[in-house]
């Protein structure tokens, strides 16, 4: 075959394969159109494709919001975001939807035979109110990862965990212990009880974790309403360098227990026995907590995020800052 018929069979492919894809005719139309058969159609495009004169690009109508997801994976070195579009200024709405977007999340990674270690908090009640849909995963296991304090739904691990059970259609370990001691002593004295190391235990080895993020000086965080005492330490508190709280662990910037006297007297597996789990998914919305999932970024203990967009660029920004 010569130049020109080179060239004349060049234009024949470039015709079929612009019809095809950008006019959007199928083969058997564009065979009628040209007076070719369909299978010279067929060649001339799968020809096309071999010449390199074919080039297929993706766009997603949130191209931005998934590329903004891969930019923070790689800025932080987490395995997964998942980011929710900030639709509101109500606080409550963007929290209920980063709740749903967690909890199909979390029903995309639990399969039958796991366990599911989880922190109380209002990012975590949110995710548990947004399994309404969830299947039934057989023997499926929920466990409180922390004490509880009673009075409010949303730090009462034991209530997130045997509603986030009935969700999957599973069962629930029951955590029969308060979430703070009140001395050191009592501190050995109760994780040294059976009841409570054993649930404890079975925290640590669990496969997935779903823990909220608070936010410290902003006060974004239900860590405030965990002790009565809580007024008169607040000072002591702050002192300390906090940031953020994580199973109720007060950090530092840097992601570092701080010094404060609670964080001894706090019934729960530690922030680095959370950063050992298999699939350790962080809650938290808005941008307020910023600061805290940095912190927690840092120190290495979730390896997945589920957040707003705006907190999501003010984290980036951060941690890109930093850097």
């Amino acid at each position: 075959m010569d130049m020109k018929q080179d060239l004349a069979q060049i234009r024949r492919i470039y015709n079929a394969i612009s019809l095809h894809y950008v006019d959007g005719l199928t083969q058997a139309q564009i065979a009628e159109r040209t007076g070719q058969s369909h299978s010279t159609v067929n060649r001339m495009i799968r020809q096309g494709h071999e010449l390199g004169m074919v080039e297929i690009s993706i766009r997603s109508p949130f191209q931005d919001h998934l590329a903004l997801e891969r930019e923070l994976a790689e800025v932080s070195g987490l395995r997964e975001v998942v980011i929710e579009a900030t639709t509101s200024d109500n606080a409550e709405a963007v929290l209920s939807r980063v709740g749903i977007a967690a909890a199909d999340l979390l029903i995309s990674k639990v399969k039958p035979g796991q366990s599911i270690c989880i922190s109380g908090g209002k990012g975590v009640t949110a995710c548990v109110a947004g399994l309404r849909n969830a299947q039934t995963i057989r023997d499926v296991t929920v466990i409180p990862a922390t004490g509880l304090v009673q009075g409010k739904h949303y730090t009462d691990v034991n209530h997130a965990a045997a509603t986030m059970a009935e969700a999957f259609g599973a069962h629930a370990v029951q955590m029969l212990s308060p979430m703070f001691a009140e001395t050191e002593e009592q501190h050995a004295m109760i994780t040294g009880m059976r009841s409570v190391s054993r649930v404890i235990d079975q925290a640590r080895n669990a496969d997935i974790a779903v823990v909220g993020i608070g936010g410290l000086r902003a006060r974004a965080t239900s860590y405030f309403d965990l002790h009565r005492d809580m007024p008169e330490e607040e000072a002591d508190l702050m002192a300390s360098g906090a940031v953020a709280e994580l199973l109720a662990h007060v950090l530092d910037a840097r992601g570092r227990l701080t010094d404060y006297a609670r964080n001894r007297l706090l019934v729960a597996i530690s922030p680095e026995d959370l950063g050992r789990i298999p699939v350790s998914i962080g809650v938290a919305a808005g941008r307020d907590k910023a600061e805290a999932i940095c912190a927690v970024v840092r120190g290495g203990y979730i390896n997945t995020l589920v957040t707003d967009e705006i907190t999501a660029r003010d984290v980036l920004a951060e941690l890109i800052r930093k850097v």
